[in-house]
C-alpha cells in the first residue's frame, strides 16, 4: 500500500470529505461505495482505510462539520441580541430546524432515514462523544442567561435534552405530514420556549 507524506494525508483527507459531501448528498450513505469515493480522489480503494475506518465514519465526520457550521450561525445570531425572550428562543429553535432541513446531507440523516443506519454502524462511544460535545456548545450561553435571570429552568442537562428531543421528534416529518409539519414545529418551539425562558420583562 502506498505511503503518503503528512501533507499528502491532510490533502487527501480533505478531498475525501469534500467528495463525500457531494456523493452522500446526492446518493445517500447506502448507495455511495468506498470505490466511488476513492476513484474521485485518485487513490486505491484499500488506501481509504488509512483515513477512515469505514464510509460511515467519513459520513459522520462530514455531518459533524456541517453541524458545527450550523451551530456557529445560530450562536452568532442569538448572541447578537441584548435581551432574550421566549419568542427569541422559539425563533432560535425554528432557525436551527430551517438550517438542518436546507442542508442536503444533514437532511438525509434526520429526515430521510439514514440516522438509524449510522447508529447501527458506528461505535457507541463515537455517538456518545458527539452528544457530549454537542451539549457543551451551548453551556457558556446558558450560563450567561442564568446569570441574567433569563432561564426558568436552570438545569443545563435538562435544557439540552429538551432541545435534542425537539429535533429528534421532528425527524418524523413524513409521519407528521408535510402539510402540518412547519406549524407543528412552530407550536413545539413556542411551547418549549415558554417553559424555558422568562418573559421580556425578566429584568
Amino acid at each position: 500500500m502506498r505511503a503518503f507524506t503528512e501533507e499528502q494525508r491532510e490533502q487527501i483527507k480533505e478531498q475525501l470529505l469534500e467528495v463525500g459531501f457531494s456523493l452522500f448528498s446526492v446518493h445517500g450513505l447506502k448507495k455511495t461505495s468506498v470505490k466511488e469515493l476513492t476513484d474521485a480522489v485518485g487513490i486505491a480503494q484499500g488506501s481509504f482505510y488509512l483515513f477512515f475506518s469505514s464510509k460511515e465514519e467519513l459520513y459522520f465526520e462530514i455531518i459533524e462539520r456541517e453541524e458545527e457550521t450550523i451551530k456557529e450561525i445560530l450562536l452568532q445570531e442569538i448572541k447578537g441580541k441584548e435581551k432574550i425572550g421566549s419568542g427569541d428562543f422559539a425563533q432560535f429553535l425554528l432557525r436551527g430546524l430551517e438550517l438542518v432541513r436546507n442542508n442536503p446531507i444533514i437532511r438525509r440523516v434526520y429526515f430521510e432515514g439514514e440516522l438509524e443506519m449510522l447508529m447501527r454502524k458506528l461505535p457507541k462511544e463515537r455517538i456518545e462523544n458527539h452528544i457530549e460535545r454537542d451539549a457543551h456548545v451551548l453551556f457558556p450561553l446558558l450560563d450567561e442567561w442564568e446569570k441574567k435571570g433569563i432561564l426558568k429552568e436552570t438545569n443545563r442537562d435538562v435544557i439540552m435534552s429538551v432541545i435534542r428531543a425537539y429535533y429528534f421528534a421532528l425527524v418524523h416529518e413524513q409521519q407528521i405530514g408535510s402539510e402540518h409539519f412547519l406549524k407543528t414545529a412552530q407550536f413545539l418551539a413556542e411551547a418549549i420556549a415558554e417553559k424555558l425562558i422568562k418573559g421580556e420583562d425578566h429584568d
